[in-house]
């Protein structure tokens, strides 16, 4: 039995708001790719909890301002 290995390369799409995000986006925080699992914002709208998993299936939460700019990664066809 032989196994393919398949390289998926990864576009990056842009900066964007933290509102603009949506769950599964590929996101970039602290120079690691990461894939959103939830997003909620405070009572204020102006502090967003993002909770991600890395490529090791690990969960953090990230705290971002509503002004934050994140960069967005997309599969390359």
């Amino acid at each position: 039995m032989s196994v393919t290995m398949i390289s998926m390369e990864l576009l990056n799409a842009g900066k964007f708001k933290v509102s603009e995000l949506m769950e599964d986006d590929l996101i970039s925080i602290d120079g690691e790719v990461v894939t959103i699992v939830s997003i909620q914002d405070d009572a204020t709208g102006d502090n967003y909890f993002i909770k991600y998993v890395n490529d090791f299936g690990e969960e953090e939460i990230a705290e971002l301002n509503c002004d934050d700019e994140v960069s967005l990664f997309v599969f390359a066809e």
